[in-house]
């Protein structure tokens, strides 16, 4: 019988044991708050690339003002300089 552990001894292994699974499950728990469910990860990136489309189309937007700006403000110099080159031809008498 002196091989055989005490009743003593196998309460502490049993005590030891249970810490250790206690201490795992809750590193789980941990662990598992850290994850998303598939559904609201894909509804997360539907979101996301909903408002990135939105944005890019923004953009365009705001590119083709500033061409449409740029032409006017580019014609606005342009026109009187034309005009001034049409009067002086005509006032020459051509």
């Amino acid at each position: 019988m002196p091989d055989e552990p005490t009743m003593w001894e196998l309460k502490r292994a049993i005590e030891s044991g249970y810490r250790e699974l206690s201490g795992d499950i809750a590193q789980l728990n941990n662990q598992l708050g850290m994850y998303v469910l598939r559904e609201v990860y894909d509804a997360h990136r539907v979101a996301d690339l909903e408002r990135i489309a939105r944005l890019e189309a923004q953009v365009a937007d705001q590119r083709e003002q500033t061409r449409r700006a740029m032409w006017t403000a580019i014609s606005s110099f342009l026109a009187p300089i034309a005009v001034a080159v049409v009067l002086a031809f005509m006032l020459r008498g051509g």
